[in-house]
């Protein structure tokens, strides 16, 4: 088994780790205070959440202060479009950042408003994801954050009303919405096995290529089928059938998020104007810290237990054979090539 340092830490994504971590943190916080285990403000549950926004957003702010003063040439379209989805993403954590704040005083202080008042950021952020998606479409770039959004909007709504007691469904119904987006993952995890399963048999292509078509298969069925237990579990909690724990019920929710977390070796990605870097994460960080370059440009090679008596024993082998006088060939003095077509 071979790692490779340089090339883990050259596509490791900086943006999808802050995204990811501070997604588990909360939710292992929120857990704990709805168990009733430790006694917290639900300021100290969304502080995680209030932290990634605060980074995204001062990093934009940096990103729009440094392209005012060092803007890209005219010729450099990749650094133009990157500066205005870095501006799209600012303005979506934004709403976000507002919405949570909404949702944390009305937890917090019994706010006299109602939750469908306290849902209208989440569902402008969802409205304004659907159009970053046509923009990014059209510009060939990635749009797997706004796609949650965009396609969970009913779910929200549903949610908002079923918060105000304006319907009156169960909550497996109120997650109809949900379980319909589970469903087409879960026909998109059943057909990356199959590919995967048709890759690894191929001969025509190169071994890399077939085992990262395995493991992005395996991964993809981490993320979805845990998400849809916890989804069923918590259902069932929120509609009377208390036997089960918030912490137990979120445990598949944390495979998910810890799978997603290990992905972020291999999802090379982000924005240069992420607080004005203009370059990639990993250059970046080689030039702030030169040891890295010295320390993580290594891979490491892991061999069985089984296999190291016979390496040894060849390595002896090998060794003996060079110490003995007769393995060395005799040299023989090099003959000048003549050739008789080439006249004189």
């Amino acid at each position: 088994m071979l790692i490779n340092v340089s090339r883990l830490f050259r596509d490791f994504n900086g943006p999808h780790f802050v995204v990811y971590i501070s997604l588990l943190l909360f939710c292992l916080m929120l857990s704990i205070k709805l168990d009733g285990l430790v006694d917290l403000p639900y300021w100290v549950v969304f502080h995680p959440l209030f932290l990634w926004k605060i980074f995204a957003i001062s990093g934009a702010f940096v990103g729009c202060v440094v392209y005012c003063r060092h803007p890209p040439s005219e010729n450099d379209f990749v650094g133009k479009f990157d500066f205005r989805g870095m501006v799209f993403s600012s303005l979506e954590h934004l709403l976000l950042l507002i919405f949570e704040v909404m949702v944390c005083l009305k937890l917090q202080l019994s706010l006299p408003i109602s939750w469908a008042i306290t849902f209208v950021p989440l569902l402008s952020e969802s409205i304004l994801a659907m159009a970053i998606c046509v923009w990014c479409i059209r510009r060939g770039r990635s749009f797997a954050f706004e796609i949650m959004f965009s396609a969970n909007v009913l779910q929200f709504v549903f949610i908002a009303l079923k918060l105000d007691e304006v319907v009156h469904w169960p909550w497996v119904i109120v997650f109809i919405p949900f379980w319909i987006v589970l469903c087409l993952s879960l026909i998109g995890v059943l057909y990356a096995i199959i590919l995967a399963m048709l890759l690894i048999r191929s001969i025509d292509l190169l071994p890399e290529y077939r085992r990262q078509h395995v493991y992005s298969a395996i991964a993809y069925a981490f993320i979805v089928i845990p998400f849809l237990i916890f989804i069923i579990l918590l259902s069932n909690r929120l509609d009377g059938d208390g036997r089960l724990s918030f912490l137990l019920i979120c445990s598949p929710l944390y495979i998910s998020l810890m799978c997603l977390l290990c992905m972020t070796c291999g999802s090379r990605g982000g924005n240069q104007w992420w607080f004005g870097v203009r370059k990639d994460f990993c250059t970046f960080l080689l030039d702030l810290c030169p040891c890295l370059s010295e320390y993580g440009n290594i891979s490491y090679r892991f061999q069985s237990v089984a296999n190291e008596p016979e390496t040894n024993e060849t390595t002896d082998e090998n060794v003996y054979n060079l110490r003995k006088p007769n393995s060395l060939k005799e040299l023989k003095p090099p003959v000048a090539f003549i050739s008789i077509e080439n006249p004189d």
